[in-house]
Formats: structure tokens, C-alpha cells, sequence
């Protein structure tokens, strides 16, 4: 089946008051070529993109970052409209390239774009960088990883990256003989390079996902493996030599919470194979790259001496990343202002998921404790921030990747699932991630699924809680003879009584009341 157009955005109707790209042109399709010299840092690559335009335009802009390009040609309906590489514009500040176009091109216009150009590795642990490691030969050596969330593939190859413009990938990459080279998706052949010690590896095409999502590991790995019972997907687990027997419970753990989300999501899980590398070095937790999943060391390593609160927290952080899979890789939030669509649910889902595994470890309980009030301390400061909060462009992404997407996200996700009934609430997420599905989708896209099964007015219900910052100190006044109460609520501040400015908002708050007259019911 031919993949859908790409979609129009609710971005594009913000372009003017957000730092984002141009909407005139999607891509559809990158072919990558990458030869990283872990030595020297250079990375020279080419791209091969496919797009189609969306409006007129004389001018093609996209990402690139500590990019050099070399080369570039253009086609225009599979014809040969010229060498462009001399109007090459570069805009630092802004991370884009700019190239003018010969004419113009016009609605429906199908391009490709070849472009050759030099990147570097990273000496971060973002974009493409070196991880320290201890290879066959008991040496330290160097695995190339990508850290591309949430705006580091520009650092890589020149793309749209931005997480609505979703397109397919194929990816060839050149790397030492010695090395197994990992990606999105399985590899479809290898071929040695002649009169060196090289190989180009070759992976098969990808669905249409976004640019974080994009994924390579390269290095002298070994793995553990094993099937999915119920979904027949090969799971591997990748380690450094000699280390594969410390991931058999993060294996196992894999395999189990792989088939418990696609019966709760009840799609099956999209991709043909699905890695967990263990990475030495890596910026967080875990990184739910589609298909390739990073996890530091400390979070698969479990073994017969690893305490009982490392072991939950593995648990918890596999489910965490593989929910992701669908919520988050399957159907992304169209911009960052609704990166707790993606977080806060998965931190729901990781703990609901290791719950059920494990009730005995009480993991709501560790989750009110530690997570929920760290969130509670961070909103109850003048300083906070709503969860759904503008994201004006690139420089204040990574601003919210903190306790208020994350937990209190999860805080509202569980009051929701809570308030509707878990089966109602988990039918309406089936129909979002159904109707939405290898595209991008809104925080009101969820609310309207939601509304659709369950005939709540669950967009009433949650637009103070995500749209507002802080929350509602709940008293009750007055209790009548009837069984009535009176109830009152205002914001609660840290640093004391709230300004009347700043209690304005009514929450909606779902209560519920139980009686010692009613045996607890």
C-alpha cells in the first residue's frame, strides 16, 4: 500500500509565531550514505531526498547543523533541473541550509534532492558520537551510537527535523569488518570493500517515522536472543563482548513486555525485529530509537547481586521505552509542545506494565513517593511551567524534559484512566493510535478519541490540567446532616497563599466518596 500524503499540520497555521521550517516542502524519503572515520571525527556522507511540494517556492530549506555540503542537484519530476550547490545559504543561528532553486516550484512538484556533504562526530553524547568500550581483544576501543532526540539528526545529514515531517529511511553505512552495525530496521546484505578492512552495510527500508527516531549502532558486539511467544518478533539484547550473560533477565523481560503491549494496544507491534543495545555512554536512561532501543549499562546489567530497586527500575525503563514503539514512534506528537503525550504516557504505561508483572514490588506506591512529588515540588513554584507549553523553536526543546512532562503527565494520565475505567480508557487510546498511525497527532487528537469511546467530556475535564500551570489544594468546608458536602479549592504555592491573579483556574476534579456506612463503597 502507497504511504499517505504527508500530513498538513496544526504547526503550519503557527509557522509565523514559531521558529519552525518552512511548510512548503515535505520529505517523503532519505537514502543515507554514511563512511564515519571513528579516527580522524569526519563523517562524509551523501543523501539522496525525496519530497514533494506543498506551495509554491523558489527556495528549499532545511536542517543541517556543523554540516559542510559539497554537492548538490536537483529533479523535478524525475527531470534533471541543475546544480544548485552555488546557491547554498547557511544559517547558524537558526541550524538550517538554504538552496534557490532554478524557476520556481510549484503544488505537487515531486523532487529529489542529491546532496553530498561532511559531518563530524561528536565529542557530546548527541548526534553521532564515540562510546568508550572494552572490545575482543580486552582493549578499550570506540562504538559509534546516535542520540538524535530531539534536534540532533541535523548534525548527521541535512533533513527536516522537526517531528511532523515524517518519511521513509534506507541507510548504507561503511564500517570496520569487525563490527556488527545496527539500525532501525535488519540488514539486508554486507559487502566487503576491496584492499581495505571496511564493509558497507546495507538495511532495508523503513515505515514513515520521524528524524529523532532514525538509529545506528556500530561495534564489536555480541547478543543474547529470543522470540516473542505471541508476536513471533526476534528480540535481541546487544552488549560488548563478554557480556552478554548479565541481560538474560533484561531478555526475558523484553520479550514478555513486548507481547503485553501489543495485546493492550492491540496492534501488533510495527517493525520486523526489535534490539536493546547496552551503550557505556549515553545521556539518558533510555532512548527509544524505533526498533533499536539504548539503554545505559546499569539499566540491562542485572544479575544475582543486583539490588531489588535496580531490578524495578530496569523493569520499569524496558516498558517504559518499549511502549514507546506505538505511543511516540507509531503515532509522535506533530511539535514539542506535546512531548508529554509521548513521555508522560510511557511513564504511565512503565509502571501500570511493571505492576502487572511484579504487583508485589508496589510500584504506585514508590511512584506517590518519589515521582509524583517530585512533580508536586517542582508545580508548586512560581517558576513552573503548564504541561502543554509553547515551544517556540529549537533553543527551548530541551527545556521541558523534566519532573512536570514527565510525572506529572503520569499523574494525569492514571487520574484519567482512573476516572473513565481502564478498559474505557485503553479503548480510546486503541482508536487514537488506530486513526493516527505512522503519522502525527495533537493532545486534542487524544481527547477526541477518548470523547469518541466513551461519550466523557474528557477535553472539559483535562484542558485546566494540561493547558494551566500548577495545581488545586482541595478543602472541604462543611459536611451535612445528608451526606452532602461543600467543597472549595485554590492554587497551592510553596511560598504561601497565592496572589488573586494567580488563582484564577477551576480544576475539574473527579471525586470520589466513600462511606463507612457503605462498607467502604
Amino acid at each position: 500500500q502507497a504511504p499517505p500524503s504527508p500530513p498538513v499540520s496544526t504547526v503550519d497555521e503557527q509557522s509565523s509565531a514559531l521558529d519552525v521550517l518552512p511548510t512548503c516542502i515535505a520529505p517523503t524519503h532519505y537514502d543515507i550514505y554514511l563512511r564515519p572515520n571513528i579516527d580522524s571525527g569526519l563523517v562524509p556522507g551523501s543523501v539522496c531526498i525525496e519530497a514533494q511540494v506543498r506551495e509554491r517556492t523558489s527556495t528549499i530549506v532545511m536542517h543541517a547543523k556543523d554540516i559542510v555540503v559539497e554537492g548538490v542537484q536537483l529533479f523535478i519530476n524525475d527531470e534533471f533541473a541543475g546544480d544548485i550547490a552555488d546557491s547554498i545559504e547557511y544559517d547558524a543561528a537558526m541550524e538550517t541550509v538554504a538552496f534557490q532553486v532554478p524557476g520556481e516550484l510549484v503544488k505537487d512538484n515531486l523532487i529529489r534532492l542529491m546532496i553530498d556533504y561532511r559531518a563530524r562526530i561528536s565529542d557530546g553524547m548527541y548526534g553521532l558520537y564515540r562510546s568508550k568500550y572494552v572490545d575482543r581483544q580486552g582493549k578499550q576501543a570506540s562504538m559509534l551510537v546516535t542520540q538524535f532526540q530531539a534536534k540532533c539528526a541535523r548534525m548527521v545529514f541535512p533533513c527536516w527535523d522537526e517531528p511532523v515531517y515524517k518519511a521513509a529511511f534506507t541507510l548504507q553505512l561503511t564500517v570496520p569488518r569487525s563490527h556488527t552495525a545496527l539500525s532501525n530496521m535488519p540488514v539486508v546484505r554486507t559487502e566487503d570493500l576491496p584492499g581495505s578492512q571496511l564493509q558497507t552495510v546495507y538495511f532495508q527500508r523503513s515505515p514513515r517515522m520521524s528524524t529523532y527516531l532514525l538509529a545506528l549502532v556500530s561495534g564489536e558486539l555480541d547478543y543474547v536472543e529470543s522470540t516473542a511467544a505471541k508476536s513471533g518478533i526476534v528480540v535481541r539484547v546487544y552488549t560488548a563482548p563478554s557480556d552478554t550473560d548479565k541481560v538474560e533477565f533484561s531478555l526475558e523481560t523484553a520479550v514478555r513486555v513486548l507481547d503485553m503491549l501489543g495485546e493492550m494496544f492491540s496492534i501488533p507491534y510495527p517493525l520486523p525485529k526489535l534490539d536493546l543495545v547496552a551503550v557505556p555512554e549515553l545521556e539518558a536512561g533510555g532512548m527509544e530509537n524505533w526498533g533499536l532501543v539504548l539503554f545505559r549499562t546499569v539499566r540491562l546489567f542485572i544479575t544475582k547481586q543486583t539490588s531489588l530497586w535496580i531490578r524495578q527500575k530496569a523493569v520499569y525503563v524496558i516498558a517504559h521505552e518499549l511502549s514507546h514503539q506505538w505511543f511516540g514512534n507509531l503515532v509522535t506528537m506533530q511539535w514539542w509542545d506535546d512531548l508529554w503525550l509521548n513521555e508522560g504516557f510511557a511513564t504511565w504505561i512503565g509502571i501500570y506494565v511493571t505492576d502487572l508483572l511484579y504487583p508485589e514490588w508496589k510500584r504506585w506506591d514508590h511512584f506517590a513517593i518519589e515521582d509524583r512529588q517530585a512533580a508536586l515540588s517542582a508545580d508548586s513554584l512560581r517558576s513552573s511551567h503548564p504541561i502543554q507549553v509553547t515551544i517556540k523553536g529549537s533553543a527551548d526543546i530541551d527545556q521541558v524534559f523534566d519532573s512536570i512532562t514527565y510525572y506529572k503527565g503520569c499523574a494525569l494520565i492514571r487520574m484519567l484512566s482512573e476516572h473513565l475505567g481502564i478498559d474505557r480508557f485503553m479503548a480510546g487510546v486503541r482508536q487514537y493510535l488506530i486513526t493516527h498511525q505512522f503519522a502525527s497527532a495533537t493532545t486534542g487528537d487524544l481527547w477526541n478519541a477518548l470523547e469518541t469511546t466513551t461519550g466523557e467530556s474528557v477535553r472539559l475535564l483535562m484542558h485546566s490540567w494540561t493547558k494551566m500551570v500548577g495545581y488545586p489544594v482541595v478543602v472541604v468546608d462543611d459536611c451535612f446532616e445528608d451526606g452532602r458536602l461543600r467543597l472549595r479549592q485554590l492554587r497551592y504555592l510553596h511560598s504561601g497563599q497565592p496572589t488573586d491573579d494567580e488563582d484564577r483556574v477551576v480544576w475539574w476534579v473527579p471525586l470520589a466518596m466513600v462511606s463507612s456506612e457503605t462498607g467502604g463503597k
